[in-house]
């Protein structure tokens, strides 16, 4: 039989590919092996490992799901009682000043370490209804709910100093706290505060473009009016003229008598008889 040299080479390289493929297989299997024996080697060392240390790993396991369990139902509390907040804010009612004093308690009370955006808001809130229900009474502003609009509108300024808003919002509302007090005394150093307090807003620079400048400059210049002296007298009885009125327990004047004598005759008799 005569192979040409095509054949030949074909056959050579069909040879020459099954062994490279035998090889591959046996570099394949070789490889497979190592893995087989490096992950039992493995296993037989975390085997050991859990014999000698499982107790603590199991331990440790429970510790770490009680520490998530513990932060999960730490958040979800925190979240409820934040919503619970917001909801009992939302509850309050200003409508009249009776009603408005027990709604700015129930307030105070929410704010205190309550979230920053939370007594941001409820500050503002609280100096706010104060202030207007201050007004909603008989002259002169009410005293109490005056000062109670102080009080937020400081703690405003103390705890949000570098919020634009809390600083524009506190100082016009102290320069309304100031005239109020005004009215109440009549003390002229309030004007000195409430200049104070508009030009705290008005020479702030980062209110500038914001609503708060534009109205301090109209109260600016409407202080010589703001400043009348009015004066709110309290309501004085009304005492009676002695020279007009009699007392109220005095008794009675007795009836008007004739004081000429009752034997006195009448003038056709005074000449008697001849």
């Amino acid at each position: 039989m005569v192979l040409d040299g095509n054949s030949v080479a074909a056959k050579g390289l069909s040879e020459c590919d099954q062994g490279h493929n035998a090889a591959k297989n046996m570099k394949a299997q070789r490889r497979h092996e190592l893995k087989e024996n490096d992950l039992s080697h493995a296993l037989e060392v975390a085997r050991d490992y859990l014999d000698k240390h499982g107790k603590t790993l199991v331990m440790s396991v429970v510790i770490v799901g009680a520490v998530a369990a513990a932060v999960g139902l730490t958040v979800q509390s925190r979240s409820t009682a934040r919503e619970d907040r917001w909801r009992r804010r939302a509850d309050l009612a200003f409508t009249d000043p009776q009603v408005g004093r027990e709604s700015l308690a129930t307030l105070s009370t929410l704010i205190q370490d309550a979230p920053d955006d939370f007594a941001l808001a409820s500050l503002i809130e609280q100096g706010h209804q104060a202030l207007r229900l201050s007004l909603d009474v008989n002259v002169p502003p009410d005293r109490e709910l005056t000062a109670t609009a102080k009080t937020a509108f400081h703690q405003l300024l103390a705890r949000f100093g570098d919020n634009q808003l809390a600083v524009g919002a506190a100082h016009l509302g102290l320069a309304t706290v100031e005239e109020n007090e005004f009215a109440l005394d009549g003390d002229p150093t309030h004007r000195t505060e409430v200049e104070k307090h508009l030009a705290a807003v008005i020479d702030a620079p980062s209110l500038d473009g914001m609503p708060f400048k534009g109205i301090a400059m109209k109260r600016r210049d409407e202080l010589d009016e703001t400043f009348k002296r009015i004066t709110f007298a309290e309501p004085q009885p009304v005492e009676a003229d002695p020279a007009v009125a009699e007392p109220a327990d005095a008794a009675p004047a007795p009836p008007a008598v004739n004081d000429a004598p009752a034997n006195n005759a009448p003038a056709d008799d005074a000449g008697g008889t001849d």
